[in-house]
């Protein structure tokens, strides 16, 4: 900002030119401001922007984020106690110096909070009047929201910095996304609301820290709507993007941060009705000074939630916050009160019709330019987008509807068999990683959307085009269909070479990973869906047999006749294990790799699910006569199964020594 030429009234007596070129070369900062610069920084440094794979979802409390909290709650107090210790700043007399502005840079600006003749002690009041105190009161809540506003607002785009020649230092520098981090968006979100709570509790006591919270609002809205503006246009199609959504929602409503309205733990007021417009002419000069923050990023969204899965139950809650704010009493007429006072063919007789007019269109004038065409929020056009909108709302609405439908449909039927089946196997994993409750939310947010932007915008119910909307089939079978990691799994189990299972993740995009153990096979821990006695017994008897009979079982299995191919329907087959390189001191160790040869493997038959399998087609063949114990048969067909592999193998034997 600096090195365009835009120099702000708050840092122009703090920056130090060169002799040489007269630009600016250093800023000259007091202890406090030094401090408050680099920690409004740390959240927007490219060194520790570096995009991982992050969770936006996690709420991160880390000293940064408490710390934040707690800057923003000592030095901008809602209570009006003042802010202790009453220091002063250290401020360094320095000539005025000429604000160059660069023509080619299109920026906000917001100007010094207060006024020089509130902030500067006046040589006029000898007897130490209480102007001459201001400055010790106010000048680190200034600073707080100057400081946060120009580091943690200011939007850079990827392709205005790819775009701009790049000096030997900044070529150096990590590149800056569009996309900020989740962290990012919550603490944007937690100084809109610390603004509002702190301009709303204003008593009118003519102290500086009174006009303070006067004028912040009308200072820093600019900035903020742009901020919201380019974060909702560069933010991508998925759920978090209620993040930068709920972040304008609070910016849209100051009527929620009264000082008289308290929040429970959980976030929400505990009186919804002193959270809602009572006194519509006290809000509404705010409106109208926002005008583009409410129709401009309403009109944004409109085909964003086209293009998004209105059935997905965090794309629908997302719709039910727009319409629930939009529809609460008042700010409908108030909205289009605010915009008929820009249109020139209505003939108004009220006086402040032309002080909303002039509110309204200078803020067009200087966030958008004067090329910029204002589109009504309420006019034909984006009424008629409206009415298509409603009719991707309805079909949403039938095919959650058939989806909760056959989801319980299929819950109820077959349950005590599913209930043993998943005893034993675990539960089912499907396509679908919501669950049944979150369905069932989707029709109640999508019913109350769709009436709620028929109020919004006063449609008539035979305005809306009577097509045939029927559900979304193939959404509806996807849902539905095989799990996309039973279906790998059956693939993955056809290539012996890949012993891997696929692990769902939840809290990721992706329905599975696929993770590949690359160890002999008979050394895997004991899954969920084995006894872990006999798993290890068996391998102990397998051991003593594969080492005893390796030679035979190696030679018979590589024979191409009748015998060979029986012998590969009972051996397992030759596997390579690989062993990773590990971290040792001083480096790693290397990689390797071993064959195992052809081996007897009686792990099969730890399973429950070949229990479970024996202990049906017996209890269903026994004409269910209960003094036959399965165990004993189950033992029994294991030694069986015992002696006829101990023949087998002393056949092999015998036949090895005659040759």
């Amino acid at each position: 900002m600096l090195e365009d030429g835009i120099v702000p009234p708050f840092y122009s007596d703090k920056l130090k030119d060169e002799h040489n070129s007269r630009m600016p070369s250093a800023l000259s900062m007091n202890p406090f401001e030094y401090y408050i610069f680099h920690f409004a920084y740390h959240l927007t440094n490219p060194w520790l922007q570096l995009q991982l794979l992050e969770n936006v979802w996690i709420n991160w409390e880390t000293v940064y984020v408490q710390l934040a909290h707690l800057y923003l709650y000592h030095f901008l107090p809602r209570d009006n106690s003042p802010v202790l210790p009453i220091i002063g700043p250290y401020v360094k007399k320095s000539p005025p110096r000429k604000i160059v502005h660069s023509p080619e840079t299109k920026r906000v600006q917001t100007p010094r909070l207060l006024r020089s003749m509130i902030l500067s002690p006046s040589t006029a009041h000898p007897q130490g009047g209480p102007q001459q105190q201001c400055l010790p009161q106010v000048w680190r809540s200034e600073t707080i929201v100057q400081v946060f506003l120009d580091f943690w607002l200011e939007y850079t785009e990827e392709e205005k910095i790819t775009s701009q020649p790049l000096t030997s230092t900044l070529s150096s520098l990590p590149r800056r996304h569009s996309i900020h981090s989740g962290e990012h968006i919550r603490l944007v979100r937690a100084f809109i609301k610390t603004l509002h709570e702190f301009a709303n509790s204003a008593i009118g006591d003519r102290s500086a820290m009174d006009e303070l919270k006067r004028i912040i609002l009308p200072s820093v809205q600019g900035k903020i709507y742009t901020f919201l503006r380019k974060a909702i246009h560069h933010w991508p199609l998925d759920s978090s993007f209620r993040l930068i959504l709920e972040a304008w929602l609070s910016f849209i409503q100051p009527w929620r941060y009264v000082p008289e309205l308290s929040y429970s733990p959980q976030g929400r007021p505990e009186d919804e009705d002193k959270g809602k417009i009572h006194d519509p002419q006290r809000w509404m000069s705010f409106v109208a000074n926002n005008l583009l923050a409410y129709t401009s990023i309403f009109q944004q969204l409109l085909p964003r939630f086209m293009r998004t899965d209105l059935v997905a139950p965090k794309n629908a809650l997302m719709l039910f916050r727009v319409t629930k704010v939009f529809s609460q009493p008042y700010l409908p007429q108030m909205l289009a009160e605010a915009e008929t006072y820009m249109d020139d063919n209505i003939t108004r007789s009220k006086i402040s019709s032309n002080q909303w007019s002039a509110v309204a269109r200078q803020q067009i004038l200087e966030l958008e330019g004067p090329s910029y065409q204002y589109l009504p929020m309420f006019s034909e056009s984006t009424v008629s987008q409206i009415v298509w909108f409603l009719s991707i709302i309805k079909q949403a609405h039938l095919t959650a509807t058939s989806i909760v439908e056959a989801l319980e449909k299929r819950n109820t039927e077959k349950k005590f068999i599913r209930t043993i089946w998943e005893f034993f196997n675990g539960e089912e994993h499907s396509n679908d990683d919501i669950g049944l409750a979150e369905r069932k939310r989707v029709p109640g947010f999508l019913a109350t959307s769709q009436q709620q932007i028929i109020e919004i915008f006063q449609i008539k119910v035979e305005d809306i085009p009577q097509v045939a909307i029927v559900a979304d089939q193939e959404y509806h079978d996807s849902i539905l269909s095989d799990s996309f990691c039973q279906s790998q799994c059956e693939g993955a189990c056809v290539d012996g070479s890949r012993p891997g299972v696929f692990v769902p993740i939840q809290e990721e995009r992706q329905h599975c990973r696929y993770i590949e153990y690359m160890g002999d096979p008979e050394l895997l821990p004991v899954r969920s869906n084995e006894c872990e006695i006999l798993v290890r017994w068996f391998y102990r008897v397998c051991e003593v047999i594969n080492s005893k009979y390796n030679l035979q079982i190696t030679t018979f299995y590589n024979r191409e006749d009748f015998v060979g191919r029986l012998t590969k329907k009972i051996i397992q087959p030759p596997t390579t294990v690989r062993q990773l390189p590990k971290r040792v001191n001083g480096g790693f160790t290397g990689g390797s790799e071993k064959i195992i040869p052809p081996r007897l493997s009686l792990r099969i038959f730890a399973s429950y699910n070949f229990m479970t399998a024996f202990f049906n087609l017996f209890y269903s063949l026994t004409d269910h006569r209960l003094w036959h114990s399965w165990i004993f048969i189950y033992c029994q067909l294991f030694m069986d199964f015992l002696y006829y592999h101990w023949g087998y193998l002393r056949a092999l034997d015998h036949e090895i020594e005659c040759q």
